[in-house]
């Protein structure tokens, strides 16, 4: 293929949590999007804003919701003073909210998947009808063997550019 200029639009992709079972019930953002049915319990790993956004959305559909952030606060980076009334205002309508708090391990099962956490104020192990992956998203760089024509791809998928958006290749943005 040739040309003069190109623009790199590859998107990005959820991120996965290593550990857990390969099930169609652990699912990312994208998938809880075409869900067919709605989970009578869900478990959202990631307190960030899509995990929120998805939990939000099936909490008004009548899921029972947990959340479960690694760091000390929802929407890890946000000002606290600004979390502070969201915080309180998910925490009434939720089943849980667990900060600073991870998932050990997680297991299919016939009546769900199985969770275990860590942390200073982990619960027992839980069983949930749909656990949502909300960690993060990754950049799409390293999917398009773009080494070929020369352009560089960091090992998270990510292409550095310069003020104008140019890879190191000149004609390539």
């Amino acid at each position: 293929i040739e040309f003069r200029n190109c623009v790199i639009a590859a998107g990005s992709r959820s991120m996965e949590l290593p550990g857990l079972p390969d099930d169609e019930r652990v699912i990312d953002s994208t998938a809880a999007l075409e869900l067919a049915d709605i989970p009578k319990r869900l478990l959202v790993v990631g307190g960030g804003i899509i995990g929120l956004e998805v939990a939000a959305m099936y909490s008004s559909l009548g899921s029972a919701i947990s959340v479960v952030e690694l760091t000390d606060q929802l929407i890890p980076g946000c000002d606290p003073d600004l979390v502070k009334p969201l915080h309180k205002y998910v925490e009434s309508r939720y089943e849980a909210i667990m900060l600073s708090t991870k998932v050990a391990s997680a297991e299919a099962g016939d009546d769900g998947i199985r969770v275990e956490f860590e942390g200073e104020n982990a619960p027992q192990a839980q069983t949930y009808d749909k656990v949502l992956v909300a960690v993060g998203r990754r950049a799409n760089g390293d999917q398009l063997d773009l080494d070929k024509a020369g352009v560089n791809v960091d090992d998270r998928g990510e292409i550095a550019v310069d003020a104008q958006r140019r890879t190191n290749v000149a004609h390539i943005y």
